[in-house]
């Protein structure tokens, strides 16, 4: 439905406070690592405020992408004829505004039961620290809102889309396979709701993955379908009076210290993006690469690998080469698999590199040191990047319609002064943020607050830092962390209550049954992975698998470090391969209208079969990831 002006001003002032959340985030915990390090007084208030601020910003990031329609889906091509298409969002809608309605109703106990006693006295609840402050009733409280904000966006996209859906009924002929879907869902849905828990946990859990790629399929976002499928194994399973489960469940995962990295990587790679020193960056490093085929190519990647260990977050970096690389690659004459496909595989080395969100996910749902991660995926990193770079230059060395057809007019220059500008900025955040990390001087949060703060002084000095620009890049932040983190809830929802029927044990009861030697254990779980990888966000992978496979791989007798770090790698194929392959999407965002998705994703095969090869040798040889801590 269209906005009115009012409510765009709305939206605008809305985006601004929930975002000014993650600013205040990051000033206060820069102050506490002035205070520690510097004043040696330690806060008392700072770790529980900076939680709080962040789990409220998750909250009213995921209101945000809601009404900005930007919550990850699929939408399958076959749903681009109007009928068909406003058959499922109406559908979708439906689902969603149900399952929300729900949650409202999970919610509102907990949030009341904050303030106040079971008997009728008045008390707020606190963390119990030596502050004790109040954090946990406002949380409780606001999460209550905020479903009851997203079920009556819900609504109003329910009416939109049955408007839309009324307007398309009088064109013919009447579609089939989207009613057809929606019939397959209904059903999966009445089972599983029925019949679940007398099917039994064997084909009780295939029906649970059916479903959830039914709802996905009909264009349920992921984090809505993976919620909404948690709720029907709860009330399948149990009763009503076990929803609150799945409140308790979101208020636990959104309080977790160690996601308060996540916003602060993603608004310290959209400073980069905005001040320009992620352009400078990429222009140095053209002007400083010495004269080989496919020159202007292999500095993209070697840009990609640079922004990847300043920032970490893939999106991001597939954009900034999409807008800067990708039209020079083009223009001189680069055949389009090249270009695309060194576009998207160099922005998604952000899976890989530290300080990747990929790494700190699977760190905090597996228990596991992140900066033991971070060092064991250097040297595996690096490989991944060097085959793409061996691929790279080969193709345009020995293959004439990937070679361009303008080399000299790769030529590009920049004076000495420009060059160690464009290098000592990023150096200087990247330097900061690993160093910190590995010197035990700051925690992963702390050290993605210290990369804010390093971005900020650089571009101080050269004049760049406008208010204008931090703005932007918090409501990008606010954005980015409202679409990864409400995916993360919906699997953390199923995970919870997928565990409380035994499905964890279940699994790997039926693994560690099959008699075959530990590698193929191993396999078994990477293949697991590479499929849930077509059809999920990697975010939802982690929190649905890991506290499943790292307690087989640990009995198993294999180190989970060297299990997080083949999964990294499996997680980057996740990010170009078809249907979802999220790659695809970013860099179509940017791309020029005659480049289609399947373009992308055929340019983005021989990288796929590239990372499958450096997958499996990882696997063959397990001492090429060096662990940390490894007796």
């Amino acid at each position: 439905m269209k906005q009115t002006p009012l409510t765009q001003r709305a939206l605008h002032y809305f985006t601004q406070f929930s975002g000014g959340l993650f600013l205040l985030a990051f000033a206060a915990s820069v102050w506490e690592i002035i205070c520690r390090h510097i004043f040696s007084a330690p806060t008392l208030w700072v770790h529980e405020t900076v939680i709080a601020l962040v789990a409220a910003g998750y909250l009213l990031g995921g209101i945000q992408v809601f009404i900005r329609h930007k919550h990850i889906s699929i939408q399958l091509p076959i749903t681009q004829e109007p009928k068909a298409l406003a058959k499922l969002q109406l559908f979708a809608s439906l689902v969603t505004a149900l399952f929300l309605a729900a949650m409202v109703i999970a919610s509102l106990p907990s949030a009341i039961n904050s303030w106040v006693t079971p008997s009728g006295f008045w008390r707020i609840e606190g963390t119990g620290s030596a502050w004790n402050p109040a954090t946990p009733a406002i949380i409780k409280t606001l999460l209550c809102l905020t479903f009851v904000a997203l079920f009556i966006i819900a609504l109003r996209q329910c009416w939109g889309r049955w408007r839309n859906y009324m307007a398309t009924r009088t064109q013919q002929p009447e579609a089939v396979f989207p009613a057809l879907l929606i019939a397959l869902t209904l059903v999966a849905a009445g089972t599983l709701f029925f019949w679940g828990a007398d099917l039994g946990l064997g084909y009780g859990s295939l029906l649970l993955v059916c479903m959830i790629m039914l709802l996905a399929l009909c264009g349920v976002p992921l984090a809505f379908a993976t919620g909404a499928t948690a709720l029907l194994v709860t009330l399948g399973w149990y009763d009503w009076h076990a929803a609150p489960l799945l409140t308790s469940r979101v208020f636990s995962f959104i309080n977790e210290y160690v996601l308060v990295a996540v916003p602060m990587f993603v608004f310290m790679a959209s400073l980069l993006d905005r001040t320009g020193l992620a352009a400078e960056l990429y222009n140095a490093m053209r002007a400083s690469t010495p004269k080989l085929s496919g020159g202007l190519a292999l500095q993209t990647l070697l840009a990609g690998l640079c922004l990847a260990a300043v920032s970490g977050i893939i999106g991001g970096e597939i954009v900034l080469l999409g807008l800067i690389a990708l039209p020079q690659m083009l223009r001189l004459g680069y055949s389009q698999s090249i270009a695309i496909g060194t576009v998207c595989a160099g922005g998604s080395l952000g899976t890989m590199i530290p300080p990747s969100i990929v790494l700190i996910v699977y760190g905090l749902t597996s228990h596991v040191p992140i900066s033991d991660l971070f060092i064991a995926a250097i040297i595996p990193g690096v490989i991944l990047a060097g085959a793409y770079l061996i691929y790279i230059y080969c193709q345009c060395r020995f293959n004439p319609k990937h070679r361009p057809t303008t080399p000299h007019g790769e030529t590009f220059t920049m004076s000495a002064q420009d060059k160690i500008k464009g290098f000592v900025g990023p150096l200087f955040v990247m330097t900061l943020v690993l160093g910190s990390i590995y010197r035990g001087i700051a925690s992963i949060t702390e050290a993605a607050c210290l990369g804010v703060a390093a971005v900020m002084l650089v571009a101080a000095m050269r004049q760049r830092l406008r208010w204008g620009d931090i703005q932007a890049a918090l409501k990008q932040s606010l954005e980015a962390c409202g679409m990864i983190i409400w995916v993360g809830i919906g699997a953390s929802l199923l995970v919870g209550i997928y565990n409380l029927i035994g499905g964890s044990l279940l699994i790997q009861t039926l693994i560690l049954a099959i008699d075959a030697p530990p590698v193929v254990i191993i396999i078994t779980m990477m293949a697991v992975l590479l499929i849930l990888g077509l059809f999920m966000d990697w975010i939802g992978i982690a929190l649905l698998c890991m506290p499943i496979f790292v307690p087989i791989i640990v009995t198993l007798g294999f180190n989970p470090v060297w299990f997080g770090v083949l999964f990294a790698v499996n997680m980057q194929m996740s990010y170009l391969t078809p249907p979802f392959g999220p790659a695809a999407f970013y860099l179509k965002s940017v791309a020029p209208e005659s480049i289609s998705l399947g373009t992308i994703y055929r340019s983005v095969w021989p990288f796929v079969m590239i990372q499958l090869a450096v997958l499996a040798l990882l696997i063959t040889f397990p001492n090429l990831v060096w662990l940390p801590h490894a007796s």
